[in-house]
Order: C-alpha cells, then structure tokens, then sequence
C-alpha cells in the first residue's frame, strides 16, 4: 500500500511539473504576442498579449510563491537542511 501512495504521490508532482511548464509558456508566448501587435501597431493585439502574458506570469509566480519555492529562492535557503557531506566537513575542520 506504502508504494501505491509514492506512485500517486510522483504522479501529482508531475502534474504540477507540467502546469508549470504551462504557465511559462503562456507567460512567454503571451508576452511574444503582446511585441509583435506592438510592432505592428495592432492595439487589440497587443492588449490580448499582455492579458495572456499577465495570466501566465500570475500563475506561474503565484504558485511558486505560494509553495514558498520563491521566497526561498530569493532568501536563499533551501528546503532540505544540511547534507551527509556538509556534517563530515564540519567534523573535520573541528577536529583539525
């Protein structure tokens, strides 16, 4: 049963990957929209890619701000604490 519910588990983490994935390129390709009606001078084209762009951004941002996989980025910490090999350095610089 324990492996079943690690299968799931790596399934939704996928999933996530995936949506990710989704909202980048919708944040990117919006914004790619958003320059070319500009440079052209098509107003609702440009305005459709900004809304597009804005939508990808937000999500893409709001989730991993949400998750606190940015602010953690940003503060510079990571979510797993101090690996094997940083402890066996400190025990040797302590004992030297």
């Amino acid at each position: 049963m324990e492996r079943r519910s690690w299968k799931i588990f790596e399934r939704i983490q996928g999933m996530i990957v995936i949506v990710l994935m989704l909202l980048l390129t919708l944040a990117i390709g919006g914004a790619l929209v958003a320059l070319v009606g500009a440079i052209f001078g098509w107003s609702s084209v440009r305005n459709i890619g900004g809304s597009i762009a804005t939508l990808g951004a937000v999500g893409f941002f709001g989730w991993m701000f949400v998750t606190g996989d940015l602010a953690g980025a940003l503060m510079g910490k990571s979510r797993q604490g101090s690996g094997v090999e940083n402890n066996k350095n400190v025990k040797v610089e302590s004992d030297a």
